[in-house]
């Protein structure tokens, strides 16, 4: 699973050369999770851990092409105010350009 998360979808979309693999001169993502949380204990296999235990609340550590963007659980230079802000105007469009009322209380 987890090479099919890293190499084999980087190979797929074609940007093997450049990104998919911890290799000099490639573009490099890298997530550490938090295997010491609850929701994983006791932890018996770590690939499966990852694959069928863990959430985004395991994220301790996001680097995206060599820059931090998440340290310790916390987001780095994100504007969250305006981040829900456009996740609502894209929600109304989609709403709107489908033609379903937005009731966010249905049941």
């Amino acid at each position: 699973m987890l090479r099919f998360a890293t190499i084999n979808g980087a190979r797929d979309l074609r940007l093997d050369h450049k990104t998919g693999s911890l290799t000099p001169d490639k573009e490099a993502d890298i997530i550490i999770l938090d295997a010491t949380s609850i929701n994983v204990a006791p932890l018996n296999h770590v690939p499966g851990a990852v694959v069928s235990l863990m959430d985004r609340t395991n994220v301790e550590t996001v680097i995206v092409a060599g820059k931090i963007r998440k340290w310790k659980g916390q987001l780095l230079e994100a504007n969250l105010s305006k981040l829900r802000s456009q996740l609502a105007a894209s929600r109304d469009y989609l709403f709107g350009a489908a033609g379903i009322p937005q009731d966010l209380f249905r049941l």
